[in-house]
């Protein structure tokens, strides 16, 4: 049985309306703080690791450990990784042309199963977990994105899937790591966290 969902899918405009007032002059001392600010409109694809890219591969040294976090917090229950790909894929067919085809009971109970949380016995307080790739952006494609040390050229963002960071134990982890892409000769496209 097919349950079908028809879902009316607005166009998205990819720019920033004009504001409906000046901010700044209603709050002088705000036009000190002006700045650049790049919305991201990431769209379903397949990447490769020469592009800026939400979620997709990174450009990452062969010969370089992948970054860990290695902060004390619960850690015994969680969504495993494989089970995300397995949702993003699933979702991905489901939305094929831009337009969502709806899910089968199958693919529902699938779905449903998939975004359980699990329980890990054997996950201690301060084992290393591998960080998940959130993001690599590239200068050339982010307007006003000031270069990085020793004039690397390449932002990548990562993030610890446990959001019991911070004095208040509900921030997220945020890693960013620079790199130069033209120095990253020997180099592979990692979507899979491994530690070192």
């Amino acid at each position: 049985m097919k349950i079908k969902i028809r879902l009316r899918v607005l166009p998205m405009t990819r720019t920033t309306p004009p504001r409906p007032l000046d901010v700044e002059a209603l709050f002088l001392e705000l036009a000190a703080y002006r700045g650049t600010t790049t919305r991201l409109h990431p769209r379903p694809g397949s990447p490769a690791v020469s592009d800026s890219s939400v979620g997709g591969p990174m450009l990452w040294p062969v010969d370089e450990p992948w970054p860990v976090c290695d902060e004390a917090h619960g850690r015994g229950r969680g969504r495993r990784i494989a089970d995300i790909r397995q949702e993003r894929d699933l979702l991905a067919t489901a939305w094929a042309g831009g337009r969502f085809s709806g899910l089968t009971q199958e693919q529902q109970q699938l779905l449903d199963e998939l975004r359980r949380t699990h329980r890990n016995p054997e996950a201690r307080e301060c084992d290393p977990l591998p960080l998940i790739a959130l993001a690599q952006l590239y200068r050339r494609d982010v307007p006003d994105l000031p270069p990085g040390p020793d004039g690397c050229d390449l932002l990548q963002v990562f993030w610890c899937p446990f959001s019991a960071h911070g004095p208040g134990r509900y921030e997220p982890l945020l890693h960013l790591r620079w790199r130069r892409s033209a120095r990253s000769v020997r180099c592979s496209a990692r979507r899979r966290c491994r530690s070192s």
